[in-house]
């Protein structure tokens, strides 16, 4: 019988890592396209009730077949409590919970090739705000769907918020 050597080991070792890195892979998720946000009041006052329209167009070949949108405020909306409530939810949807300053749902499924799911929230400012001068209330949304049998999947997370969901609050 050989020695054992440190070249052995090496040729082990990268055989190991080799067959780890195949059975670990994942597909990839990608980016989601079809998706559009926005809120009706690009000012607002305390006590004001804004409505944000969150929807997804499928621009895949074939059904999305799943679909779900989860929303909450960035910072520093975040950090204040009582500033804002999410009072409810109407549209596309089969489903929709909220939880004080954020919601979320299922669009209704399928969704053909072109067609759009439209899901409107309604956001109650609150009319005693604990904060001084203007401030500014935006939303980071993120959104998952699958299609194609449950071989095409794609999500995306808006973590810092976009200009078409902001509301100056002053």
């Amino acid at each position: 019988m050989k020695p054992f050597s440190v070249q052995r080991l090496g040729v082990i070792l990268a055989a190991l890592l080799g067959l780890g890195l195949l059975f670990a892979a994942q597909p990839a998720s990608a980016a989601v396209s079809g998706s559009s946000f926005a809120v009706d009041k690009k000012t607002a006052a305390p006590g004001d009730q804004l409505t944000l329209t969150l929807s997804l167009t499928n621009t895949e070949s074939t059904d999305i077949y799943f679909a779900y949108e989860f929303i909450q405020p960035i910072w520093p909306a975040n950090q204040e409590a009582g500033a804002f409530t999410v009072t409810g939810c109407s549209g596309d949807s089969t489903d929709c919970a909220v939880n004080g300053n954020n919601a979320n749902f299922h669009f209704r499924a399928p969704i053909a090739p072109g067609e759009t799911r439209t899901v409107a929230l309604t956001v109650q400012i609150t009319s005693a705000p604990t904060w001084t001068g203007p401030y500014t209330l935006n939303w980071a949304p993120y959104v998952y769907y699958e299609y194609y049998q449950a071989s095409g999947a794609k999500d995306q997370l808006w973590a810092n918020g976009l200009p078409e969901l902001a509301t100056v609050i002053g």
